[in-house]
């Protein structure tokens, strides 16, 4: 190549460099026309994205540009919003909250970081104001349910078939000696959902202390204590484990890829409670409008049968069965013997849920009793219950069995317990001694019992 042509090559390629970094520059970033924080899977956020992206071309002729901002799950997502709008920030940048925790969305409604939506009347009269007790949607309407959920007691068929053991049906049955390193359970500190299943298992005994009591005799049958609640499904799926407490579409969905007959679910009737999976809109939402349109259409019949239908079918989601409970009342008469297995009715159960109970405990009281009881002092709390089965029902087994149900003082009845809860959310030094004073309780406790083996 000779010198000249050399030159105008290297000034046409200057030029066209020129050109392309011009082009990259002026081409503008796409601006998301609604903005979501959500704990949902992958599956319902890629077909509520998809179902009102087309029912909104059908309607207003526009498509929509989403964004889903990725943190984590419930708790991670609540801790991020608060820490948002610290210092009297007016807006998060986020529109909508979608999925999470009744108690999660209400503890946002009581600082004011969610606003109302007012419902069109038709959507409204489908919606059931409670459960059994449980809300299903603020007064103000600053949060809805839009789907619900129950827990039971995910196992595994075939290695109990295998072992020659009884089905676990009642969370009684997780507590069992047979079960004794058996049992997978989810941190309570880190899950908001684990909070809510042991809150259904202490509400599935008579009183506060009886419930405690059938709640850390499983922890004591556990094998693995896991971070999100979604690691107690897989946990029984591998085997390493043959039950854990479990939400229903976890489960569900499990299920749905083992081979026919491996997992099992169990729906214990003492404790279906069905409570509520909201959606809200937050303060300062940059796209109120929008964010107004999807929640209406989440509840509407179009949106809710995306729940429910199997993926494919005629008002289903095009490629990922859901397995969800849908919320409104039309869907299970006009879908009846339609939805995908096991489905069932929510409104033909009969529990009902001490409701203040369950936000005080769920919110503030199951996380650091917890950790206290059973995280801290995971191996002494093993070794210690292993001493109490190897007791039997002789009157030393009895004695160590009083002593391992035991509570502290602060904690030693319902009322005491609920008093002593709320403390943990006022002062931090005050909630630390609290917490540091469970954690000797329950391992010297342990300690004890071990000693005597």
């Amino acid at each position: 190549m000779s010198v000249r042509s050399w030159r105008c090559w290297s000034v046409w390629a200057a030029a066209a460099l020129a050109v392309l970094f011009w082009l990259g520059g002026c081409r503008k970033k796409v601006q998301a026309d609604l903005v979501i924080v959500s704990p949902h899977n992958k599956s319902i956020q890629v077909e509520f994205e998809q179902a009102f992206r087309d029912w909104h071309k059908e309607t207003h002729r526009t498509d929509v540009v989403f964004e889903w901002r990725e943190v984590g799950g419930t708790t991670l997502i609540t801790r991020f919003l608060l820490n948002q709008y610290e210092g009297g920030a007016g807006t998060s940048g986020i529109d909508l909250y979608f999925g999470g925790g009744g108690p999660d969305h209400e503890m946002l409604a009581a600082k004011g970081l969610n606003v109302p939506v007012q419902l069109p009347e038709e959507i409204m009269a489908q919606l059931p104001q409670d459960i059994r007790g449980v809300p299903q949607y603020d007064a103000q309407g600053r949060w809805y349910a839009a789907a619900v959920s129950c827990f039971g007691i995910l196992y595994n068929r075939k290695l109990l078939d295998e072992r020659k053991l009884p089905v676990p049906r009642t969370w009684d049955d997780l507590a069992t000696a047979r079960m004794y390193g058996q049992v997978s359970a989810a941190d309570a500190s880190q899950s908001g959902s684990a909070r809510a299943a042991y809150e259904m298992i202490v509400q599935s005994a008579p009183d506060w202390p009886a419930g405690w009591a059938k709640l850390v005799k499983i922890f004591g049958n556990c094998r693995r204590f896991t971070g999100g609640a979604s690691d107690v499904v897989r946990d029984v799926a591998d085997g390493d484990v043959l039950a854990g407490a479990a939400i229903d579409f976890y489960a569900y969905n499990r299920m749905a890829q083992a081979k026919e007959g491996e997992l099992a679910f169990a729906l214990p009737a003492e404790t279906a409670a069905f409570t509520p999976d909201p959606i809200s809109m937050l303060q300062g939402a940059p796209h109120p409008a929008m964010a107004q349109r999807f929640v209406e259409f989440v509840l509407s019949e179009r949106g809710q049968s995306l729940w429910c239908l199997p993926a494919g079918t005629p008002g289903g989601p095009k490629r990922h069965t859901l397995r969800r409970q849908p919320i409104r009342r039309d869907m299970y008469t006009k879908y009846k013997g339609k939805m995908i297995e096991p489905l069932v009715d929510v409104f033909e159960v009969d529990f009902v849920l001490d409701q203040k109970a369950h936000e005080i405990r769920v919110g503030q009281l199951h996380g650091p009793l917890m950790k206290a009881a059973a995280l801290d002092s995971r191996e002494e709390l093993a070794k210690a219950w292993k001493v109490v089965l190897n007791a039997g029902r002789t009157p030393k087994g009895q004695q160590l069995m009083k002593e391992f149900v035991a509570l502290p003082a602060d904690l030693a009845d319902k009322e005491t317990a609920l008093a002593t809860a709320v403390k943990l959310s006022g002062d931090e030094r005050k909630a630390r001694e609290i917490t540091n004073a469970w954690q000797r309780f329950f391992r010297d406790k342990y300690n004890r019992i071990i000693e005597q083996k």
